[in-house]
């Protein structure tokens, strides 16, 4: 019992100097940053979208051809495909008097790596089409980002996949104080072509396309004018996690290490060295398997679902050790001739520790479910 009170003092302590060194690594930047607001963080940077005059109206599609190398743990993904832009005279007007190079009419957004970006026109000249517009085909390749990624159900999860391109150029703009407002546009009926043929990903399931188009408000002015805004649409394709892939990968070794500790009671009172052996070995084997899931996955400051059955699998496993501790050392101080009744008191206690854990359990799982 010393020991316990002991190591619980210690982490205490480490707790408050970890406490108190935060406080004052905030204050010391907040003294160097002049109390820094973060009102930027908060900003709503997508807004509707604003549709203006027609002539001045981008039509744009694209197809996703390919996606590989997802990366959870650094939030990025691979994609290639073919991307196309429609405009009409006034646009090609502005196009002309600013110089715009038709593959900076467009740009993504939550491209990275643009040193490896591959962006070829499939024409050099682009196509005049029977209503007036123009049109140009690019093929593209490149590394991107997932900003919006929750991972609280995880291995249980869906996963959207976006592109995001808007107008570049300010000329191109919309926001108030600026040039007339320009209007990009999703082709009708885009998100029934946007997926190709090697879009699968393994592991998940693929749910369908997303497309959205919307405004997207920057919080700053670049150093002159108003706050920018350019019209933006989200190109994306949903995943979800594949039940008996992720259940296979992650759970069922999981349950295996619960399920041997809560059977490990039903041994009899007597072993108590045999007893005290399967909880211990548990939590370093729970430690293993936990280290081993989270190396594949971003620093979260949250809490998963896989995350609450490992909390749930801890805390059974050093309740179960406290419970042998308890029955080895009852049993070794029963009375000469009375080691048959103390086993019998311990295996009733044991009974009713496995029905908590049990009930604890079937509990947890819809609950977890539910909160996340």
């Amino acid at each position: 019992m010393k020991i316990w009170i002991m190591m619980a003092v210690v982490l205490a302590a480490i707790g408050l100097f970890q406490a108190s060194s935060a406080q004052d690594e905030v204050a010391f930047n907040n003294e160097h940053t002049r109390n820094a607001v973060t009102k930027g963080m908060d900003f709503d940077h997508r807004m509707p979208m604003v549709t203006g005059d027609i002539q001045r109206t981008i039509d744009t599609g694209m197809h996703i051809e390919n996606i590989y190398q997802i990366n959870l743990k650094d939030k990025t993904f691979w994609t290639e495909g073919w991307y196309w832009i429609k405009w009409r005279p006034e646009v090609q007007k502005i196009i002309e008097a600013e110089k715009i190079p038709l593959n900076q009419v467009l740009e993504f957004t939550n491209e990275i790596e643009s040193t490896n970006m591959v962006l070829e026109p499939d024409t050099t000249e682009p196509v005049k089409l029977d209503d007036g517009r123009l049109y140009q085909l690019f093929r593209f390749s490149g590394h991107f980002f997932v900003n919006d990624l929750s991972l609280s159900g995880f291995p249980f999860y869906d996963m959207k996949l976006p592109i995001t391109m808007e107008t570049r150029p300010d000329a191109l703009s919309c926001y108030e104080g600026g040039p007339p407002c320009t209007s990009l546009l999703p082709e009708k009926n885009i998100s029934n072509t946007l997926i190709g043929q090697f879009a699968d990903v393994n592991g998940y399931d693929m749910v369908g396309s997303s497309v959205k188009p919307f405004l997207h408000q920057y919080n700053t002015t670049f150093g002159i004018g108003k706050p920018s805004a350019f019209p933006s649409i989200d190109y994306g394709i949903v995943y979800k996690t594949n039940f008996f892939s992720a259940f296979g990968q992650y759970i069922l070794p999981l349950l295996v290490v619960i399920g041997i500790v809560i059977a490990s009671p039903s041994l009899p009172g007597s072993l108590g060295d045999v007893r005290l052996a399967i909880p211990t070995t548990a939590l370093l084997t729970l430690i293993f398997l936990q280290q081993s899931y989270r190396a594949d996955l971003p620093p979260l400051s949250y809490t998963t679902f896989l995350d609450l059955l490992y909390i749930y699998a801890y805390l059974v496993s050093i309740v179960f050790f406290l419970l042998f501790c308890w029955g080895t050392v009852y049993y070794n101080k029963a009375a000469e001739g009375g080691e048959l009744l103390a086993e019998q008191h311990i295996n009733r206690i044991d009974l009713k520790f496995q029905l908590v854990a049990l009930i604890a359990l079937a509990l947890l799982v819809p609950l977890a479910f539910v909160l996340l």
